[in-house]
């Protein structure tokens, strides 16, 4: 895998508008961490006094989101995740509000700790087609990633898996593009696809008080970063809030 980042923006969070309908494209590492909520009222204090707060964020520096899986009838990208393929993909609808009039649908592309992400948007109705098994308007679009999704969608049989929510509290820094999120309160549900709901039955996937971190950069993790993860013994796992969310079923 080539480590580069292209000259597109990074996705940063919910923004204020829609995505841009040109394909994005983003080469990054990432690295997941499980952490206690007493690590991360520390660690939360030292990234604040270092990092700028996500500016999507509210008052406690958070938001939320919201994303629904697809899987193929096999479920392919599940079991890709779960036997350590090196190579592998998710396919997902991604919201920060019941209420938003856009929707981001990607390919989340892992080459081991690189990653790269495909972006195009939906309106509302396309993101309900889509759910509800309507694919051929991709097929229709100007849009590379819209055409690989209805590729894969088609190929494969792909239909709704999963939907995973949680709270979100980001940093960032501008030294190798780093961001580091804490996802806490991560829930899930495999009951209703209707990502709109704002009153969905979700169920917490951790039974302990439990967060995952994220850290993502371009070419090398600064060290004074990697003496913090290293001085709260963090240990990096191969994590995934979608098989998380799968695991509950």
């Amino acid at each position: 895998m080539i480590d580069k980042m292209t000259d597109l923006p990074v996705d940063r969070g919910p923004g204020t508008a829609a995505p841009p309908k040109k394909r994005i494209k983003v080469y990054r590492h990432e690295l997941k961490y499980f952490i206690s909520f007493t690590s991360h009222t520390i660690l939360s204090e030292l990234f604040r006094g270092t990092m700028s707060p996500d500016p999507n964020g509210d008052e406690n520096n958070e938001y939320w989101i919201r994303s629904l899986y697809f899987d193929s009838i096999e479920n392919d990208d599940f079991y890709d995740k779960e036997i350590g393929v090196k190579t592998r993909k998710k396919i997902r609808m991604r919201i920060y509000d019941v209420n938003q009039q856009w929707v981001k649908l990607e390919i989340k592309n892992k080459d081991e700790q690189y990653m790269l992400k495909e972006t195009a948007s939906l309106n509302r109705d396309e993101a309900r087609a889509l759910i509800a098994g309507d694919r051929e308007f991709l097929l229709n679009q100007d849009n590379r990633t819209l055409n690989k999704v209805y590729y894969f969608m088609t190929r494969d049989i792909y239909r709704p898996a999963v939907i995973v929510d949680y709270e979100r509290e980001a940093y960032v820094g501008s030294v190798q593009d780093i961001r580091i999120t804490f996802d806490k309160n991560i829930r899930a549900s495999m009951v209703d696809f209707d990502m709109f709901n704002p009153h969905l039955n979700m169920e917490p996937v951790f039974e302990y008080p439990t967060m995952v971190v994220e850290v993502k950069f371009n070419r090398f993790m600064p060290g004074w970063l990697k003496d913090i993860l290293s001085a709260f013994q963090s240990e990096r796992y191969a994590i995934s809030k979608y098989c998380l969310g799968r695991y509950l079923y």
